[in-house]
């Protein structure tokens, strides 16, 4: 077990097992033990991303999986921190996280239920995330020069977002219904 008061870096908590790294966070979280300001959680969320997508260590196993679910905990809270706070929005935290859940999801295919397996994860979080009907947006993106800097950045988040979906329809592995796949086709038209 690593132990909690001793680490101040990620690299401490990488060295070690995934399972231990997990059950690390998961203390950490549920004592809610402050670590100091400055550690980087946004590294250890990639860090712990780019382990769950070695190659050298890449097998159907749970070592991979374990990894990317530290992952996108980590990137998750840190979104939900960054909404509530003055800095902005967790958008750009959601999108490594959902972007991570397509790869894994293409790597070792869809388990329901599994908390980054779960294909419906990044589905449902599309769906909420959607202000607009897809015959608004396309008309938007028709002319989206001529529109408010703010709706050019909300068609700009969508067409991020699609590229999560997109990510998911280009392994060609997995039948998106005909609603997703026409918000697909407007991706290219976004700005």
């Amino acid at each position: 077990m690593i132990q909690s008061e001793l680490v101040t870096q990620p690299n401490q908590i990488l060295q070690q097992d995934a399972e231990l790294a997990m059950d690390w966070l998961q203390n950490i979280w549920a004592a809610d033990f402050y670590l100091p300001a400055e550690f980087n959680w946004l590294g250890l969320a990639d860090a712990a991303a780019a382990n769950a997508y070695d190659s050298q260590k890449y097998q159907a196993n749970s070592t991979n999986i374990k990894w990317a679910e530290i992952a996108t905990k980590i990137y998750d809270r840190l979104a939900a921190i960054a909404d509530k706070s003055k800095s902005g929005s967790g958008e750009s935290l959601r999108i490594s996280s959902m972007m991570l859940r397509a790869g894994m999801i293409d790597k070792f295919g869809v388990v329901d239920h599994h908390p980054v397996l779960d294909i419906n994860i990044i589905l449902q979080w599309f769906r909420q995330n959607l202000n607009l009907s897809c015959e608004e947006v396309e008309k938007k993106a028709a002319n989206w020069r001529v529109l408010p800097v703010e709706e050019i950045r909300e068609l700009r988040q969508l067409k991020n977002r699609l590229q999560v979906i997109s990510a998911i329809n280009d392994s060609n592995k997995f039948g998106l219904e005909p609603e997703i796949k026409a918000w697909l086709s407007l991706r290219e038209k976004l700005p």
